[in-house]
């Protein structure tokens, strides 16, 4: 079969009902699949909105997989990993009436390191838990590696890093495991592979390591697909800036102690390099916990802080050279004098480029005693723009969320994606007769006294005429905690974010009718609850980015000299993807209904909001909290008290 014969397969209604309960030919699904076969025959680019309930993802897998040609997948999440190898690779070889060899490819700390788990078991300083023994049985059985497997550790654990592996630390073939490697097999297995479903972080790790010539991890394709693609240019200003945090030279520590203990201590210039570096690294962090959260370099430097940080740069040095006349002793000790020196040459090149300026932005995320110390470039256009160069395949990137007003410029411009083909795709959803977008009158302005206060008194009037199954999404934890605790307080079944992890919280969210969820960014988006579970979403702001961000500020001050408007031609064009995004939670099915209420004043009074509005699914809109009411109470149960009729 050809890409075309996979996407024509759309207009097969016959066939695909034998496959698929109840199909529904939809136009905006044949025609992205159409267009996703001409990018795959012609090598070319392509970028598709396709809205919700388009079907996008048979839409690309079809032609893809029809094709024959090696294809890498990425999408956001591990989640969105699974459902694609679980659920939709699955349906599309049910449809294509053939399987194709697919495989699930994360990024090394998600596998169990055999070498790792061997030194925290030896480790006096690791705490000897059941786990690491339950992690020692389950090593026996597993047949991936993937610790999403073992439900015992999640992703937060101290004990994840300390038997996983990073570029840092692994000694490659060096290592006694390295014939019993999970990362060695998974990846071995994807270079045989037809589909490769990996997500944005292994996938921009990839571009990086390609780019800078230094071999790749994913092998290479046909077709790249990019799923979920709003999330890009976000991920790629990680991985083309450079990074290192406290948590990287503690660890360094911890094993450089852990080494010399089990040589018996007889490296007494070791240990005292390892004490004073150690010293340096509190006095460090001692020098900058005056600030909390994100701020730029030159925002928090002071000569007492540029004089802490030369000390710890120093002290590192001296490091790297006490392991290097050990690195003889053992792989582990070879390994160690090789990270100590790739740390003292990363947080040099951040001081230099700190205190000089230039093109990228120097920042620090600051947690209590930990940090971490970015470089964040101002434009990712560029290194993104030349680094897929090394990929000569067709690619598609796709998302729900990409376009404003039905313009899709700002992303591409982001990426520097330059001539692309570009398909915006209309949702098949009757949201005029099954959605309401409410904007509460007389609110007060998102920064005024009194705004949760109203916020929450709308928040009540519309849950109890729901009778709950609302998510109130909210642009800052603080309002999580203040919006979740005021609800709890007025007897309202309130799911908190924070509270217990996610799956944990949509699970219980499922399980009763009126349960309530107050989440914040996570929840947004990638969040699939259809049905009358989910009747009702409530967002507090429109959701723009904080102003205080060091790389916002940054990027503004740029544009500004550049003549550009950072408002218009950013801020405005950011805050409308993000708010798609949370928007979209609500109508998830042909059959959803419910209504959406936006809080922020804004929307109806400021200049830019018809652009929000037009950018927004074509739902009626009022200010009428007697209608929403209404509209909301008939959707609920003949038992539902609407006891609340007007705010």
């Amino acid at each position: 079969m050809s890409a075309a014969d996979g996407a024509a397969l759309l207009a097969d209604v016959e066939r695909l009902a034998q496959t698929l309960e109840a199909f529904d030919q939809r136009p905006g699904q044949t025609d992205m699949a159409a267009a996703v076969a001409n990018a795959i025959d012609t090598r070319g680019r392509l970028v598709v909105e396709a809205g919700t309930g388009t079907g996008k993802t048979l839409a690309y897998l079809l032609p893809t997989l029809a094709s024959g040609g090696k294809t890498i997948i990425a999408t956001a999440t591990r989640y969105l990993q699974s459902q694609l190898a679980d659920k939709d690779v699955p349906l599309a070889e049910r449809i294509l009436g053939r399987t194709v060899h697919s495989t699930v490819l994360k990024g090394r700390a998600n596998y169990l390191c055999l070498h790792r788990l061997e030194l925290a078991e030896a480790n006096a300083a690791v705490d000897k838990s059941p786990r690491l023994a339950a992690i020692r049985d389950w090593s026996r059985k597993t047949q991936t590696g993937d610790l999403g497997e073992f439900d015992e550790i999640g992703d937060g654990d101290s004990l994840w890093p300390q038997v996983t592996s990073t570029p840092d630390n692994c000694l490659a073939a060096e290592c006694p495991f390295w014939d019993q490697c999970f990362v060695v097999a998974a990846r071995r297995e994807a270079q045989t592979a037809d589909v490769i479903i990996a997500n944005h972080h292994l996938f921009f790790a990839d571009l990086t390591l390609r780019d800078a010539g230094l071999g790749e991890v994913l092998p290479g394709a046909d077709a790249v697909i990019l799923d979920e693609a709003h999330k890009l240019p976000d991920v790629a200003g990680y991985f083309f800036g450079q990074t290192v945090s406290s948590r990287q030279i503690a660890d360094l520590l911890r094993e450089t102690r852990a080494e010399i203990e089990r040589f018996k201590g007889d490296m007494p210039n070791l240990a005292d390099a390892a004490r004073d570096l150690s010293t340096r690294l509190a006095e460090f962090g001692e020098s900058i916990n005056h600030v909390t959260g994100t701020t730029s370099w030159r925002d928090v430097t002071s000569d007492r802080v540029k004089a802490a940080r030369d000390a710890m740069i120093h002290a590192l040095e001296t490091l790297t050279h006490a392991l290097e006349l050990f690195r003889d002793r053992s792989e582990q000790m070879k390994s160690l004098a090789r990270r100590s020196a790739s740390l003292h040459d990363l947080i040099t090149q951040l001081a230099a480029a700190g205190d000089s300026g230039g093109e990228n932005v120097s920042w620090l995320d600051i947690r209590g005693e930990r940090w971490i110390w970015h470089s964040t470039p101002l434009d990712v256009a560029s290194p993104f723009a030349r680094a897929i160069e090394t990929l000569p395949s067709a690619w598609v990137f796709t998302s729900a969320t990409l376009s404003v007003n039905g313009d899709l410029g700002f992303f591409c411009t982001r990426l520097g994606l330059g001539e692309v083909e570009t398909r915006v795709l209309e949702s098949p959803f009757d949201y005029a007769n099954n959605a309401l977008l409410y904007t509460p009158p007389n609110m007060p302005q998102p920064r005024s006294q009194g705004f949760d206060e109203a916020v929450i008194a709308h928040a009540l009037a519309l849950i109890r005429a729901a009778g709950g199954g609302a998510f109130v999404l909210c642009t800052s934890y603080r309002a999580v905690e203040r919006y979740g605790e005021a609800l709890s307080m007025a007897g309202i079944p309130t799911l908190i974010q924070g509270t217990a992890s996610r799956p944990r919280l949509l699970a219980d969210f499922r399980a009763q009718d009126a349960n309530v969820l107050v989440a914040t960014t996570s929840f947004w988006e990638g969040v699939d609850v259809r049905g009358h579970a989910l009747r009702l979403v409530i967002i507090d702001k429109l959701p723009f980015a904080s102003p205080a961000d060091p790389v916002l500020k940054a990027r503004f001050a740029a544009m500004e000299m550049a003549g550009q408007n950072p408002f218009i031609e950013y801020s405005l064009p950011q805050a409308v993807i993000a708010l798609k995004q949370g928007v979209g939670r609500l109508i998830r099915d042909a059959s959803d209904q419910g209504v959406l209420a936006i809080c922020d004043p804004r929307l109806a009074t400021a200049g830019y909001a018809r652009i929000i509005r037009a950018s927004l699914p074509p739902m009626p809109i009022t200010d009428d909290s007697e209608r929403a009411i209404d509209f909301l109470a008939a959707l609920g149960s003949d038992d539902v008290a609407c006891n609340a009729k007007t705010v």
